[in-house]
């Protein structure tokens, strides 16, 4: 996040009562984030010759990292209706002092329709899709498991990678947030993180080193980090929250000097999983890139959404400009790369059994972004292969 980072906590109360709960932030970002082919082209050529094309102002209603979490979180006995109502005036409030051009609520599921809707349906924003979260709800204990349930071809594919990090001379550990983590978290872990970032499509905030050494620092063990060493050098590193029941990966770095001798990308998810596995927690969340990988892994890509108003003159234009810059965005579909006889399938652990709300309402059945498969003939192989690093990590 940059130098000019503002937040604002937002806490709406029902009398006493504290009911919902938000946080605005305001900062620079780039507008064309979410376009796709010619026009994410056209706007890389403008930007040869008006570097800052696109870089806008903008107030979001969410926190100042990209997790794919609620901008806005309400009670369900709450007068909902209420709160849309005054969140944003409190957006529109704090936008005009701001000089804002854009106001963004991110990031909701299709199940928060029923109430999200009044932005777009009475508040004049614009609905329109976000990078969908790649999901995995674990049915295993722990990364062995795992790989033993996988199909022959992909389990052999992970080994091998395995192998490549070992035979390149790296170790990985695993520390939760703390003094020690804070001292590990360097200014040349960092620069992988920086590396990471620049080659990642999605580009929305800068998190400097400061933020990793209070995220460890406030969180404690509800963070989680793993570092990669090639002897005493630093190679790899990742950032992760476990909160509720969900674990969600943050932030990766890698050095790409050794990546394809090591496999370094693979083996901080590698690692990352395994660590949340064993959490028994109901979901992992890994992430809002690298989508074909993460899918490969047994990810299934859930759609999220987000509400746009433009303020000003970016008013009418969002009207002309939405189709290209908030174009709609298919999911890829899920791929099974697990064997049909998987080790103790009929074990169920806790995670396993079924959970209430996980159904699918109508609505999201019959989404149409649910049945737009991107990318199909890639995706038809059941079989998992580690041979190429995804060139958009998260």
């Amino acid at each position: 996040m940059a130098a000019d980072t503002c937040c604002w906590p937002v806490i709406f109360y029902d009398g006493d009562r504290p009911v919902a709960i938000s946080c605005i932030t305001r900062y620079r970002a780039d507008a064309g984030i979410l376009t796709e082919g010619i026009v994410q082209k056209l706007i890389g050529t403008v930007r040869e010759f008006l570097p800052s094309f696109l870089h806008l102002k903008i107030v979001f209603a969410g926190l100042p990292i990209s997790a794919g979490q609620r901008g806005l979180l309400i009670l369900q006995d709450t007068d909902h209706e209420a709160v849309v109502q005054m969140m944003d005036c409190a957006l529109q409030d704090i936008a005009g002092r701001e000089s804002a051009a854009l106001i963004v609520l991110k990031e909701f599921e299709n199940s928060d329709s029923s109430w999200t809707d009044q932005f777009s349906r009475e508040l004049r924003y614009h609905k329109a899709d976000s990078l969908p979260m790649n999901r995995l709800e674990p049915a295993f204990e722990s990364f062995d498991a795992y790989l033993a349930a996988r199909s022959a071809r992909s389990r052999s594919s992970i080994r091998q990678s395995l192998r490549k990090l070992r035979e390149a001379g790296c170790h990985v550990v695993q520390i939760p947030g703390g003094p020690e983590a804070i001292e590990r978290f360097t200014d040349e872990a960092h620069r992988l993180y920086l590396e990471v970032r620049e080659k990642s499509p999605a580009k929305l905030e800068t998190a400097p080193v400061a933020f990793f050494h209070e995220l460890s620092r406030q969180m404690g063990d509800s963070a989680h980090f793993t570092f990669i060493y090639q002897a005493e050098r630093i190679v790899g590193v990742s950032c992760s929250l476990k909160y509720g029941n969900s674990y969600q990966l943050l932030f990766c770095g890698i050095d790409y000097a050794i990546n394809d001798q090591a496999h370094l990308y693979f083996n901080v998810m590698f690692a990352d999983m395994d660590y949340g596995l064993r959490q028994n927690v109901a979901r992992i969340n890994f992430g809002q890139t690298s989508d074909s990988f993460k899918v490969r892994l047994g990810c299934k890509q859930v759609p999220l959404n987000i509400y746009v108003k433009g303020r000003r003159i970016f008013r009418p234009l969002l009207w002309l400009i939405r189709p290209f810059v908030l174009p709609p965005i298919a999911l890829l579909p899920p791929i099974e790369t697990f064997s049909k006889k998987r080790p103790n399938a009929s074990k169920q652990t806790p995670r396993d059994q079924p959970r209430s709300g996980n159904k699918l309402s109508p609505r999201e059945q019959n989404s149409p972004r649910d049945q737009r498969p991107r990318d199909q003939k890639s995706h038809q192989s059941k079989d998992l292969s580690f041979n190429n690093c995804p060139s958009d990590h998260p």
